[in-house]
């Protein structure tokens, strides 16, 4: 099964930008593709090292990464 994840804000490489996951395997593709299946919505911030989201389905949670950035992304998390 396919994870979509369809993304739009500041911080990535290009503003609007979709991640497919099979597995351990990751691609970042250009765009925004709407999943055939919608599982969930989110946004995340990340500040610094921190990284704080608020999920649909996973509520609120933060984690801390290695590398210094700025994002700010709204999410939305599905399947094919």
């Amino acid at each position: 099964m396919l994870k979509i994840f369809s993304e739009a804000g500041i911080g990535n490489s290009t503003f609007l930008s979709t991640e497919i996951e099979k597995k351990e395997l990751e691609h970042r593709v250009k765009g925004f593709i709407i999943p055939p299946k919608i599982e969930g919505f989110y946004i995340r911030v990340w500040l610094g090292k921190r990284v704080y989201a608020l999920s649909s389905n996973r509520f609120f949670n933060t984690t801390k990464k290695k590398k210094i950035k700025f994002k700010l992304i709204f999410g939305i998390e599905g399947s094919r």
